[in-house]
């Protein structure tokens, strides 16, 4: 990977990220040593399943002050239960968590926008906490599960006022829009970038290298049962016919880069980034606690009229 990105393109992330993760065993990243050279076609086996493992994250995240348990609702797509939790009356607006998280992540929206006069609707992921897993092993998930668990969440529940998604959870948001669910308007925290980063990236973290790589890129297609490049936001946006989309994001961020969401908002159309700065090197995780980041993303959800009917969708102004 290169250590300098042309104008115009993101550079690679950095392979040690914020520390949150534990690094890779010196086992692992030896055995894959071997593999690539000697029998690829394991390897990669090996590092599909990886790959579609969350992390455990030892997060001390929990409802925060002020914040009781919510009314405990679910919803199932192809009989797996997603597990959730709703506050407050009025139009749903849906927090949906990242990659290796739990709906308590962004439980900080919850006071506001119920103050707002909104229902506020939190979930796990499939392979998440308490939700179960979908298809594949559970402990395993992929990112087009997700987004099928968004979307029946959304279709028990009522069309979403607003969606408030962080990292994965903010693409796997995107790809239920681009399969129909009706989202209103996103507030996307730190999303993800574009698919051949977080590659290149798993790639360097394992140490293997492009027989192996070639072969995880095939495999996880075969998986999601569609072309890796249509997982990548501005498509998944055109798709999806382009919701009004608040991207908010730290440049420090070293687990997600910045520079995608910057990319991200110039190809979107009518996308807005708010740029937070100064959260350090736990800038992905520390954006979830971030008040004025809070207070952006709900400012522009908005304030929900009394009398409101709970079907009309925001304005795209």
């Amino acid at each position: 990977m290169s250590g300098q990105a042309q104008a115009g393109e993101v550079p690679p992330l950095d392979v040690v990220g914020s520390g949150v993760l534990p690094p890779v065993a010196d086992r692992v990243r030896r055995l894959f040593w071997l593999l690539e050279r000697s029998a690829p076609f394991l390897g990669s086996r090996w590092a599909v399943e990886l790959w579609c493992t969350p992390p455990v994250l030892e997060s001390s995240l929990r409802m925060p002050p002020g914040v009781s348990p919510g009314r405990p609702i679910e919803a199932y797509w192809d009989g797996h239960r997603v597990a959730g939790e709703e506050w407050g009356e009025g139009p749903p607006i849906y927090l949906v968590h990242g990659w290796g998280g739990q709906r308590a992540h962004l439980a900080v929206f919850v006071k506001p926008l119920v103050e707002a006069g909104y229902r506020v609707v939190a979930f796990d992921l499939p392979s998440h906490n308490e939700s179960d897993p979908g298809a594949l092993a559970p402990g395993r998930t992929t990112a087009t599960e997700c987004a099928d668990a968004i979307a029946a969440m959304i279709e028990t529940h009522g069309r979403a006022y607003a969606v408030v998604a962080h990292s994965l959870g903010a693409n796997a948001t995107a790809l239920a829009a681009a399969q129909g669910a009706p989202v209103g308007r996103l507030v996307f925290l730190a999303p993800m970038g574009d698919f051949p980063l977080y590659l290149d990236l798993f790639a360097a973290r394992h140490n293997f290298g492009r027989r192996i790589l070639a072969g995880l890129h095939r495999r996880l297609e075969k998986r999601i049962d569609m072309p890796l490049e249509e997982t990548n936001m501005t498509r998944i946006g055109r798709r999806a016919n382009y919701p009004p989309l608040l991207l908010i994001h730290d440049p420090d961020d070293p687990d997600s880069p910045y520079a995608a969401s910057e990319r991200l908002a110039t190809l979107w159309q009518g996308a807005r980034l708010v740029t937070t700065r100064g959260l350090g090197r736990l800038a992905h995780y520390r954006i979830l606690r971030h008040r004025p980041a809070i207070q952006a993303g709900v400012e522009f959800i908005g304030q929900h009229a009394a009398g409101t009917r709970s079907t009309e969708q925001p304005s795209t102004t």
